[in-house]
């Protein structure tokens, strides 16, 4: 992204709450109409709108070619490993994992698709919605920018991004790749990076965003009561709402060194 380009809008962790989205994408489109949005994964667990965000999600693919780019989450890849992706049969295991440890009390996905077990939820889950997940990218990358789910490791992008360009997953089955999973990386940043990296992923106490020179993290707070953030590129203006009107939130330019 070049200073004359179009601004590039980072969306945090959606879990389902498209009421949230809407009042972000309604800020973003009166402040920067123009601007390309990227959604940093975890679509699905916890939230009350799991089915309504993935079809309106769908939508906003078809009404914005080439300003609308979603990221694969770890709870969106456990979903489908649940599945059985990347083939097509129900994974007992998988699916015991995801419901034990990424779903909050009483708000699993397989409820918000009236299914109780991984039968009846592989049996009600809609194609159109299993294509969406299966289709996100692990990362994004326009060459200033660099979107990941939980974080890089220090060292060179180039050979992070072409791991995540190849989808591998662990030989550990019940495991996820780290750049979607480790919340250490949340504020893990390195000055020598080629790219700003940007996550969510980790909710951060009291933190909005860490912010370093080459690292941009937003809390992610939809699954815990707090609110959506999205920050701006390359102002770094940070927009913020827990179902009102989405609201700009201040922010030093630099919370940490080097």
């Amino acid at each position: 992204m070049t200073a004359t380009g179009p601004p590039l809008v980072a969306i945090g962790d959606l879990h389902g709450h498209l009421d949230l989205f809407e009042r972000v994408l309604e800020r973003i489109d009166r402040e920067a109409p123009d601007a390309r949005i990227v959604t940093l994964g975890d679509y699905v667990d916890n939230g009350p709108q799991i089915q309504a965000l993935l079809d309106r999600l769908i939508a906003l693919q078809a009404e914005r070619p080439g300003r609308f780019f979603r990221i694969i989450g770890n709870h969106d890849l456990a979903l489908l490993r649940a599945l059985g992706w990347p083939g097509h049969v129900p994974d007992r295991a998988w699916y015991a994992c995801w419901s034990a440890r990424y779903w909050n009390p009483g708000l699993g996905t397989a409820d918000a698709y009236e299914a109780h077990d991984l039968a009846s939820f592989a049996a009600a889950f809609p194609a159109q919605h299993r294509r969406f997940l299966s289709d996100l990218r692990w990362f994004f990358d326009d060459g200033e920018i660099f979107c990941v789910h939980a974080g890089l490791d220090v060292g060179p992008i180039a050979p992070q991004r072409a791991a995540l360009e190849r989808t591998t997953l662990p030989a550990e089955p019940s495991f996820m790749p780290e750049a979607l999973r480790d919340k250490g990386r949340a504020t893990r940043h390195d000055p020598d990076w080629e790219r700003v990296a940007v996550s969510s992923h980790t909710h951060l106490p009291g933190q909005a965003i860490f912010s370093a020179p080459r690292r941009v993290c937003l809390s992610a707070t939809s699954d815990h009561g707090g609110g959506l953030l999205a920050v701006q590129f390359p102002e770094r203006r940070c927009w913020w709402t827990d179902g009102g009107e989405a609201t700009e939130v201040r922010f030093p330019a630099v919370w940490a060194s080097g």
